[in-house]
């Protein structure tokens, strides 16, 4: 089987999985070990993988494209505030739980808690994202990645939304990820580099 590795559900850890085993006697009465492994008759089959990090049980689909409980996404860079963290680490809850409407709802509030924490006085994201611009916080292409998050999260948050698909829940989490990787990450691992050169 493929070596799976996902942030576990129970500790929260990275981890590898280990196919779990059980001793089954044979018609000749000797003990072998052999994996727990069901198979549906039509090619598809289930195991159970235990969790390297806290021996915890999980249960996968084939090489891993179902896993249960769903593993947890992984975590922020802790270098973005925490505030800000826990918007985005709750959009990827969501994305792994296939609400993918609250994903874009919460990316889309984690850029405006940012646009705030950086200064931006006015009350609307569309107008935060322009004071950030004007006040070169951030950059044209950046404010276009914003505006492209802040439609799909507005348009989510409506009654009358429309569906909003898994790839276009991935996509918006990643603009906003690296929105705030732009903004917070990339500045300190920068400080930090040039005092390592001076």
């Amino acid at each position: 089987m493929t070596i799976i590795s996902i942030f576990c559900p129970y500790c929260h850890k990275y981890t590898s999985l280990t196919a779990a085993k059980q001793k089954v006697s044979t018609a000749r009465g000797v003990d072998v070990v052999a994996t727990i492994k069901w198979e549906n008759g039509r090619g598809a089959f289930w195991w159970i993988g235990i969790t390297n990090c806290c021996q915890s049980p999980v249960l996968i689909h084939m090489e891993g494209d179902i896993v249960y409980p769903a593993p947890l996404p992984s975590p922020t860079d802790e270098r973005i505030p925490e505030l800000i963290r826990q918007d985005l680490d709750e959009a990827k809850i969501c994305l792994s739980v296939n609400a993918y409407r609250a994903c874009a709802v919460m990316a889309r509030r984690a850029m405006q808690s940012t646009c705030v924490q950086k200064g931006a006085t006015r009350d609307k994201l569309v107008d935060q994202l322009q004071d950030l611009l004007s006040n070169r916080v951030i950059t044209k292409d950046l404010k276009e990645w914003a505006d492209v998050v802040r439609w799909v999260g507005k348009d989510s948050a409506h009654r009358t939304a429309s569906k909003v698909s898994k790839e276009e829940a991935k996509d918006i989490l990643n603009l906003a990820e690296q929105f705030l990787h732009v903004i917070y990450v990339a500045p300190i691992a920068k400080e930090r580099r040039s005092k390592i050169g001076k």
